[in-house]
């Protein structure tokens, strides 16, 4: 199990964040707040056994999901990488945090024991959630994944350019499946 590791700022947190003695990083966030004005620590991602095939939405549900995938998509379609940054950040923020609950993962199929998931898991800052709220969840993962991804081609701008445009592509083919999934009109 991953529990605090030494690191020259301090600990390193059970997430794999890097924090001081008291808790914070080095930015002056804790490693598990979330405000509606600043992106996720956590990536929720859904149990694989609750991930819907279709997900017909109320109409309020839908207009908003529409509208966040559509800014979505208009964000990664541009060629601005802090424009993004800000857009998706606004997208989280305007966009309301399911109600979840950790889940308890009691087998995996595979030759990875639990504690060997919850390991990864910590390491990498994922958390698997159920939530009756599972669009609002696949969504806020998504934004999730986008808000870290441009966050690093702001900050590496080494980065390939065709490997930036093929992640981008990516993302850009899941909120094509996803409006699928919740029988979302066509998106541009």
């Amino acid at each position: 199990m991953i529990s605090q590791i030494a690191h020259p700022t301090g600990l390193t947190h059970a997430r794999g964040i890097s924090v001081t003695p008291d808790g914070i990083t080095p930015d002056g966030i804790t490693p598990d707040s979330t405000t509606p004005d600043s992106p996720p620590s956590t990536l929720d991602l859904l149990v694989p056994w609750d991930i819907p095939l279709e997900c017909p939405l109320g109409e309020a549900e839908k207009q908003q999901i529409q509208a966040t995938l559509e800014q979505l998509l208009e964000a990664l379609q541009g060629s601005d990488y802090d424009q993004a940054l800000i857009q998706i950040k606004q997208l989280l923020a305007n966009l309301k945090i399911p109600s979840t609950q950790i889940a308890q993962v009691k087998s995996t199929k595979t030759s990875l024991s639990t504690e060997d998931v919850d390991d990864y898991d910590q390491y990498f800052g994922v958390s698997h959630v159920q939530t009756r709220e599972s669009a609002l969840c696949l969504v806020r993962g998504l934004l999730t994944n986008c808000y870290r991804f441009m966050a690093l081609c702001t900050q590496n701008p080494q980065l390939s350019l065709q490997q930036i445009a093929r992640q981008k592509q990516g993302f850009i083919s899941y909120i094509h499946l996803l409006a699928r999934v919740f029988y979302l009109e066509d998106l541009p």
